[in-house]
């Protein structure tokens, strides 16, 4: 009986030691699949944006933009208006230095008078058809509020082209002409209210269908 106790002291004194393992630690849950409950409350990452598309910028000179306000409105555009304006007053001048240098004496001093009156008849003269040699080279034409030619009409040429003889008037015009370019009164001088007229495009005669 006393041998025992001293056969299990060397017994463990010379056995090999076991290994400390430490318990389970049940309060931290294992990773496993994931349950649906927890698909269906994942937020869905929002889907890449798509690139926008090319843009496409239509740029347009200024001279564009009004032409084709004009086209649209068939009223004259200011440039042609003033070029025109501008190939009346040569031809005035024209006129005016010709039939000086030819008419004798006293009669060479009425030639600016027959300047004067092409400028305010230019748009009446049967001759020309009611447009202006200027009108003609930049295919416009003044016409009354319904359309109708000024030919032989002489009463709203001299209005809307005389009241430009008085002093310091057609810079008049020439200011009221661009600050009425975005209103509806767009294309219309004093001297074309005052004679109740408009300068439209001239429309090109329509070709004849030959028939087969």
């Amino acid at each position: 009986m006393d041998e025992t106790p001293e056969q299990n002291v060397g017994s463990e004194s010379t056995g090999t030691a076991r290994p400390n393992i430490p318990p389970p630690d049940l309060s931290r849950k294992a990773a496993g699949p994931e349950s649906p409950m927890d698909q269906i409350h994942k937020p869905t990452p929002p889907p890449a944006p798509s690139p926008d598309p090319a843009v496409k910028v239509n740029i347009r000179t200024a001279d564009e933009a009004e032409e084709e306000i004009s086209q649209s409105s068939g009223l004259a555009p200011f440039n042609a208006r003033v070029t025109a304006m501008v190939i009346d007053l040569v031809i005035m001048l024209g006129v005016g230095i010709g039939l000086h240098l030819l008419l004798p004496g006293f009669a060479h001093k009425l030639a600016w008078l027959v300047g004067l009156a092409y400028i305010v008849t230019r748009d009446s003269l049967p001759f020309l058809g009611g447009q202006s040699v200027g009108k003609k080279a930049m295919k416009i034409r003044a016409v009354t509020l319904d359309g109708t030619p000024l030919t032989g009409n002489w009463e709203p040429s001299l209005i809307r082209s005389g009241v430009l003889l008085i002093p310091f008037f057609p810079l008049v015009e020439l200011f009221i002409l661009l600050t009425r370019e975005d209103k509806p009164e767009r294309g219309r001088r004093l001297g074309d209210e005052w004679a109740k007229t408009k300068v439209i495009i001239e429309k090109a005669p329509a070709e004849p269908i030959e028939e087969e």
